[in-house]
């Protein structure tokens, strides 16, 4: 588990629980690894702004970001990030592992509403191996003054 989480997760006082899973190249395969539904374990999704910013855009495993829909209610043009570039803010975890709670990692996030809709959520632990779970309740009050919205569609 990546110590940045860890730390964060315990100098809040946010109980949670590790899980162990086979090993996973996507988070899609992470949640059949874990036998979970996908609609509860939320990935980051890194974005690049136009203007050189990076913002990491958190939505359900099963789902897209829209980067439409980010233009439309945001005003913000963005790409998909390289995560080469992205590599330096997460330097304790590994690549394509990124944990969906990025502030500790000093990374501005957006996240979508429909992560509220499920009871618990699970996400990366910064491994190919190790999954973050806690209840949502906990992850409302992580997230609750950070930007949110429609940001999905179907994969």
């Amino acid at each position: 588990m990546s110590t940045t989480i860890e730390t964060y997760l315990e100098q809040h006082k946010i109980p949670y629980e590790l899980m162990t899973h086979a090993h996973s190249s996507t988070s899609m395969q992470s949640a059949r690894a874990a036998h979970i539904d996908p609609h509860r374990l939320a990935k980051a999704v890194l974005l690049e702004g136009t203007d050189g910013c990076y913002m990491a855009a958190v939505v359900p495993a099963n789902r897209q970001v829209s980067l439409g829909h980010l233009r439309h209610d945001y005003g913000h043009m963005f790409r998909l990030a390289d995560e080469r570039m992205i590599a330096p803010f997460f330097k304790d975890c590994e690549p394509g592992a990124i944990p969906a709670l990025t502030t500790p990692y000093h990374l501005e996030m957006i996240w979508d509403d429909s992560l509220l809709n499920e009871p618990e959520i699970y996400f990366e632990a910064g491994d190919h191996t190790h999954l973050v779970h806690l209840q949502t309740g906990y992850l409302r009050e992580m997230l609750d003054k950070l930007p949110h919205g429609r940001l999905c569609e179907a994969a």
